[in-house]
């Protein structure tokens, strides 16, 4: 084997290793909860090997679409609020200085850092009827008496668009700092407002991003868990909620997996769905 060859069959191996570690670690939990969600459910929380479609009758059933409808909402509220917020703060990000560029950027790495359950438990202080914000609203005339600002859904959509806003605006940077800017001085010698320019030029250039932007916040938030348990009420819980309880509350592994497979699905068919539109758009230009 000539050195030229070796070399070439290393660099195939190398690059081959991450696409081989990424496949197993998505297909093989798919594959284990398809063989899951069709075993034999057995009393006290035991299953056993089979091919039972049972589980995924129960998917029928008029709660568990109820709460997948509402987690799927929840979603796209939490998508546009974010989105909507992202994309005017990472586009000015972009137009500031070097060095106020990067501090910004710190400070949002930086809150990446803090756990779900550290910023969930924090909300649950601040929105508390003793916490400062309902004290300073109290002090500032806006309510009468102190009382708790949750449970309830605005206070779970609040934490989760905080959870989730840092990592939209890392995500919509490139693509804004990439931005020509002589498409909006060009706009503007023509008579444009900025906000005109704003929303009629810089927006159309990336609304790829913000398509997956969109998306993204949709997979981070579909499936919450410890934000609507803690501030929402039972009618504010979403479909991670809806599958814990099946397999811990109840013991009913495989129904849990038969919804978590469901749930796979449907993010499989708006990917699909979402694909589709972007090519026909693209086809159409």
């Amino acid at each position: 084997m000539t050195t030229q060859r070796r070399d070439s069959l290393a660099l195939s191996v190398l690059l081959s290793a991450p696409a081989v570690f990424l496949l197993t670690l998505s297909v093989v939990p798919v594959l284990l909860l398809l063989q899951l969600s069709v075993a034999h459910h057995a009393e006290g929380g035991l299953w056993s090997p089979g091919f039972e479609l049972s589980q995924y009758a129960q998917l029928l059933n008029p709660e568990f679409l109820k709460v997948a409808a509402f987690s799927f909402g929840l979603a796209i509220v939490t998508a546009l609020i974010t989105v909507t917020i992202a994309f005017p703060a990472a586009y000015f990000i972009t137009r500031m200085r070097r060095r106020t560029q990067v501090a910004w950027l710190v400070g949002l790495l930086s809150t990446l850092s803090l756990s779900e359950v550290l910023v969930v438990f924090a909300f649950q202080v601040l929105l508390s009827g003793g916490g400062g914000l309902v004290k300073a609203l109290v002090t500032l005339g806006v309510m009468a008496q102190p009382q708790s600002l949750y449970p309830n859904v605005a206070a779970v959509l609040v934490c989760l668009v905080y959870l989730v806003l840092p990592y939209i605006i890392l995500f919509l940077y490139p693509a804004l700092s990439r931005l020509d800017d002589d498409l909006p001085a060009a706009a503007a010698t023509m008579g444009a407002s900025p906000p005109r320019i704003f929303v009629s030029v810089t927006a159309p250039l990336v609304r790829g991003s913000l398509f997956s932007a969109f998306l993204l916040v949709i997979i981070f938030t579909v499936g919450s868990y410890l934000t609507p348990l803690v501030l929402g009420r039972p009618q504010h819980w979403t479909i991670g909620i809806l599958i814990n309880n099946a397999a811990m509350g109840t013991g009913n592994l495989p129904l849990a997996a038969a919804q978590a497979v469901a749930l796979v699905l449907i993010m499989a068919v708006l990917f699909g769905l979402a694909r589709g539109l972007g090519r026909a758009r693209d086809a159409s230009e």
